[in-house]
């Protein structure tokens, strides 16, 4: 495991968690629309609150995004493949460590608006990124 790696694979990861974040929300917010469900972030938390929309709703989006990585047969046979399943680890490590830490930003309970929520947000995807790419590098 070499510093730079860890590094490319903590900004990658920081990156990665804004974004699954993002459209975690925005899917919940677009299916708000048509069955009223609190937007949550973490998969476990809704589980746990009993929200089951939103629990099946963000696992299919965890499953699409780490399937979107997996490399297709063509590459595999001309061994791209090595370019791939770290992106593929970053990936899995990084969306785990958002279901996990997204528990602290579905906790607390103020406006979706306020200023400790969206710090709540930041705070939960630098440190979900960094520690799933830090265990992709790790563990890669």
């Amino acid at each position: 495991m070499s510093t730079r790696e860890t590094r490319y694979n903590a900004v990658a990861g920081v990156g990665y968690a804004f974004f699954v974040s993002v459209v975690t929300l925005v899917l919940e917010a677009v299916a708000n629309i048509f069955y009223p469900t609190p937007l949550v972030l973490s998969p476990i938390w809704a589980l746990i609150r009993g929200y089951l929309l939103s629990f099946i709703l963000i696992l299919i989006l965890y499953g699409l995004l780490i399937l979107f990585t997996k490399p297709y047969r063509s590459e595999e046979m001309m061994s791209y493949n090595i370019y791939f399943r770290p992106a593929q680890r970053t990936v899995i490590y990084v969306i785990i460590a958002v279901a996990i830490l997204g528990i602290l930003f579905d906790v607390y309970p103020g406006p979706l608006w306020s200023r400790t929520k969206i710090g709540i947000f930041i705070a939960v995807n630098i440190l979900a990124g960094v520690i799933g790419g830090y265990l992709a590098a790790r563990f890669g």
